[in-house]
């Protein structure tokens, strides 16, 4: 690995994830007690998970996606997004979660 932390990567894993094409929506892969405790201190965190362990490093990322779009092309795509956002810093594992199809505006 390169250096980088796993918080400084969480928040270039998000920009990564939003810019491609087909998410509609991010929600946070970190776990509930994470989330609980930045919403009662009042800190933001990231919405991707990066956990390390051992040295190895799997980071989950939760989308929607259109209806109209291919769901698992979309999620191949932020896979790529997420492993190209560490630079030289390769994970082990990246997980997609599509975790709502989204309508289209009528």
């Amino acid at each position: 690995m390169t250096g980088i932390s796993a918080a400084e990567l969480a928040p270039r894993i998000d920009l990564a994830v939003t810019a491609v094409q087909g998410v509609r929506e991010c929600y946070s892969a970190r776990p509930v007690v994470a989330r609980a405790f930045e919403h009662v201190t009042d800190v933001e965190g990231s919405l991707a998970a990066v956990d390390e362990a051992g040295g190895v490093r799997a980071i989950t990322v939760c989308i929607g996606v259109s209806l109209d779009d291919d769901a698992a092309e979309v999620a191949a795509s932020v896979a790529a997004a997420a492993r190209a956002a560490g630079g030289d810093d390769v994970p082990a594992s990246v997980r997609v979660r599509v975790s709502r199809l989204v309508a289209p505006a009528s």
